[in-house]
């Protein structure tokens, strides 16, 4: 999360990924670093033990908003 949030502030657009256990932490690091509203993309949790198809399945349903994020 903080590599996507140290990108942004080089320039870069970037799309953070990551599950709802995670948000407050990146959450905190984004403000830390400038950023109170950077838009993390969630997934459901876990993922570990989830099957690819259903991987496949939520990376497709993010994809909109990647691109949207990576082209804004």
């Amino acid at each position: 999360m903080l590599d996507g949030i140290i990108m942004e502030k080089l320039g870069r657009p970037t799309a953070v990924i990551c599950t709802e256990p995670f948000l407050s932490s990146g959450k905190a690091m984004a403000l830390a670093h400038g950023f109170p509203d950077y838009p993390f993309i969630l997934i459901p949790h876990p993922i570990n033990a989830t099957a690819d198809a259903v991987l496949d399945q939520w990376a497709d349903s993010c994809l909109a908003e990647v691109q949207r994020l990576l082209v804004a």
